[in-house]
């Protein structure tokens, strides 16, 4: 399988050792990472190497997909990447961040759109949930850019605000249940 994605602006490809140090800086500002469901806080270079460490083994596996997003001119700003979350069902959730000085430039809608299309003709994935912490509008503005539907909102754990919050849930070709059941974004 290719893991190589090219968009109008970015380079999509699978996260490497030695992004550790920009992952770290990019996630590592508390406005990112409180948008965040699985990031801890504060955010350190050991929880981006694991990171890149853990997709790799995920990536063989086949059970999640990362891609750093890369533009030319300023390196790596974003990140999607999708992970398996009912293997029966064959759902994945996709997820994404952009780093706090790339907000409002689109590219996190970018990278997320060549993820999905890779997912589609690369992988065959077809079923899709995803989701946004309620208080963060401009994830729901790329959901429904990349045609998405709320599923509805519930509760959840967000690590690096070690509470629990209100997220609104989406489907696109996926069953409603299933986005409420797999609250991991």
């Amino acid at each position: 399988m290719n893991f190589d994605i090219e968009t109008e602006r970015l380079r999509l490809r699978s996260p490497r050792a030695e992004d550790a140090p920009r992952v770290t800086e990019l996630i590592g500002d508390w406005d990112v990472v409180n948008m965040l469901g699985r990031a801890p806080w504060p955010y350190q270079l050991s929880d981006a190497e694991n990171w890149i460490a853990r997709m790799g083994v995920a990536r063989d596996e086949g059970t999640e997909y990362a891609f750093l997003a890369e533009h030319a001119d300023d390196g790596v700003v974003a990140a999607s990447g999708l992970h398996l979350v009912d293997k029966d069902r064959a759902i994945w959730e996709i997820g994404y961040w952009v780093g706090k000085p790339y907000w409002g430039r689109g590219f996190v809608t970018e990278a997320a759109r060549g993820v999905l299309d890779w997912a589609t003709k690369e992988a065959g994935i077809s079923a899709f949930v995803s989701g946004h912490i309620v208080d963060n509008p401009a994830s729901g503005r790329v959901l429904e850019k990349l045609g998405f539907e709320v599923a509805g909102e519930l509760t959840m754990y967000v690590r690096g605000r070690d509470c629990d919050v209100s997220a609104i849930r989406y489907v696109k070709g996926a069953p409603v249940d299933a986005a409420l059941q797999a609250a991991a974004h």
